[in-house]
């Protein structure tokens, strides 16, 4: 439980960035979903193969114990959690950082 509830917190906080500052991340909602669509896919595929491949293991300890596939639940919500605050800290960089000189 250890895990969702970090990534609970990390998205909260990224959460108040984005509506706090009013940043806007897609222009209509099916850009959207394409977008954490593609990730998720791509980094469901990976993960998961990585585990097949022995590069890392989840031992069960600190997650719900949901696997799917070989990688818990939790591990696919940070997939949408890392993209997430990815897009909204480049958008509040091109907002406020990138215009100071």
């Amino acid at each position: 439980m250890e895990y969702l509830l970090i990534e609970i917190g990390i998205f909260i906080i990224i959460f108040l960035f984005h509506k706090l500052d009013k940043i806007k991340l897609f222009k209509n909602k099916i850009q959207m979903i394409v977008m954490y669509a593609s990730v998720l896919v791509i980094g469901g595929i990976w993960d998961n193969y990585a585990v097949w491949r022995g590069h890392w293991f989840y031992p069960g300890v600190g997650t719900l114990n949901l696997f799917f596939g070989y990688i818990p639940l939790e591990d696919y919500l940070f997939i949408i959690v890392v993209t997430y605050a990815i897009l909204v800290g480049y958008e509040y960089y091109k907002k406020h950082i990138k215009n100071i000189k």
